[in-house]
């Protein structure tokens, strides 16, 4: 049986013959409603603390299903309890101990190493529960330690006039050698973040942000597209976890800037840049991940199923996330 073939030339018209019918039946009413599946509001609660804080921020809220008009709601009468495994507990919450923008706030509490377990009420929703095991406390002394090695490269100065006012503006830059604590039978995780001035406000206003850029300090992976670290966002910092059994965590090298600008050039030069170091547990790890992955998704095809914050509460939404951490100062000189 002979076939004919379509010549080369016609491959094209062809293709876009085909293309433009299926686009033809598409708009005349191809299309098949897809209906919702009922949402019943479940409790979100987030605790994200570590042990030497003497301050615990609970967050409980409904959730919400797609077609839900009001959205999430603050649960402002949610009761929290957080015991650990020998005993000791603290329970809070209520409308005493909501603090409107922030959440239900415990002062003066101290969290012992261990398997904690948090459990959060409401009256009209399912208990929530989840639990967590405190990192090591990571240090450069003890059991779980970090080594650490700064080379200051260069300090600039710059005098400039400020109306009737002499100011100053100082660039400083190092290099860091960082080594983590990588355990055998565990997985690793950590945050190397910069403390920036304003660290307590969550948004910069336009008359603030001249001096955020100008009065704070920056740090970048030496290497660009290092596999064992990545920016994320929400943890302003670089997440960093072990990617073998062996010493995957030695010598990871940053370059650290520090801008600082006023006009009491004395002042300027003594003050240090500041760098915090935090071990995570795993479960805030993967919170942090995937949050960032869902802030700033990294393509993929046009009916890839969404992608879910993880969570280890009970009522499948929230975190209870703790961790360890201390302060590095970098040298002025």
């Amino acid at each position: 049986m002979n076939r004919r073939k379509l010549p080369i030339q016609l491959l094209p018209l062809a293709f876009l013959a085909l293309l433009f019918g299926g686009c033809e039946r598409l708009g005349n009413g191809i299309v098949q409603e897809i209906e919702f599946p009922t949402h019943t509001p479940q409790l979100a609660v987030t605790l994200i603390s570590r042990p030497m804080n003497d301050t615990l921020v609970a967050r409980a809220q409904s959730s919400a299903g797609i077609l839900d008009t009001t959205g999430s709601q603050h649960l402002k009468n949610a009761l929290f309890t957080l015991t650990h495994e020998g005993g000791a507990s603290y329970t809070w919450g209520g409308q005493t101990d909501w603090l409107n923008g922030i959440g239900h706030v415990l002062p003066s509490a101290q969290l012992a190493s261990g398997l904690w377990t948090l459990e959060c009420e409401e009256e009209n929703f399912e208990t929530a529960t989840a639990t967590q095991m405190v990192p090591p406390q990571i240090d450069s002394v003890g059991d779980y330690l970090y080594a650490i090695t700064v080379e200051l490269n260069s300090l600039n100065i710059d005098e400039y006039s400020d109306g009737d006012i002499t100011k100053y503006f100082v660039e400083r830059n190092w290099t860091l050698e960082l080594s983590l604590p990588d355990r055998f039978d565990e997985r690793d995780f950590f945050i190397l973040k910069a403390q920036h001035v304003n660290d307590a406000e969550e948004e910069v206003n336009d008359a603030q942000e001249d001096e955020f850029w100008s009065n704070n300090t920056w740090i970048s992976p030496e290497i660009e597209d290092d596999t064992r670290m990545n920016y994320n966002g929400l943890a302003r910092g670089w997440m960093i976890e072990d990617i073998s059994d062996e010493n995957s965590l030695n010598s990871l090298r940053f370059e650290v800037n520090q801008f600082a600008t006023g006009d009491d050039l004395e002042a300027l030069l003594v003050a240090p840049a500041k760098l915090e170091l935090a071990a995570l547990s795993p479960e805030l790890s993967e919170y942090y991940r995937t949050l960032e992955l869902i802030d700033n998704p990294s393509g993929g095809s046009l009916f890839t199923e969404p992608l879910l914050a993880y969570s280890n509460m009970s009522s499948g939404f929230g975190c209870f996330g703790l961790y360890t951490s201390c302060l590095l100062e970098l040298p002025n000189e």
